[in-house]
């Protein structure tokens, strides 16, 4: 597939996870008076407001948004550099990471804190874009790993 239809589709998937996690954060917002209790105390929809990093850590927003915005440049630079070299899955990996993080990062801009709603256990409280960076890192690691480990042992048997 050439190059302009793999960043379109990229951008679409990309543009479709912000959305869906911003439409989830203004419904639950407007519509959600009080807890929801789906699986009893393990998984609850409830209304936090994360004015730090993950788990709340650093609280000032300030440095979160240049934070955010330094880890953005740096994954858009990489697939900019990388283009050549990377094949769907780790595009759509990237994709995730980016819409997640682009998703909370207009919260922290434009409500001065990222809006949190799924608890899961004693776990800390996330939202569908956190869901979007975690799933994304873990398979971009994992492929980055799995797949180097594979080329390195093939180059290995030459």
């Amino acid at each position: 597939m050439e190059s302009k239809k793999i960043i379109k589709i990229s951008l679409i998937i990309i543009i479709i996870l912000i959305l869906i996690d911003q439409v989830s954060k203004i419904c639950l917002d407007i519509f959600l008076t009080k807890d929801i209790n789906l699986i009893s105390d393990i998984l609850v929809i409830t209304k936090v407001e994360n004015e730090g990093i993950a788990f709340g850590i650093n609280k000032q927003n300030f440095v979160n948004i240049i934070l955010s915005v330094a880890i953005l440049i740096f994954i858009v630079n990489y697939i900019i550099n990388q283009k050549a070299n990377l094949n769907i899955k780790i595009l759509v990996f990237l994709d995730l990471i980016l819409a997640g993080g682009i998703s909370n990062l207009l919260d922290r801009i434009f409500k001065g804190a990222v809006f949190d709603f799924i608890k899961v256990g004693d776990f800390p409280v996330f939202n569908i874009a956190d869901c979007c960076i975690v799933i994304g890192w873990i398979l971009f690691v994992i492929n980055f790993v799995f797949f180097s480990t594979i080329e390195i042992k093939a180059a290995m048997k030459k």
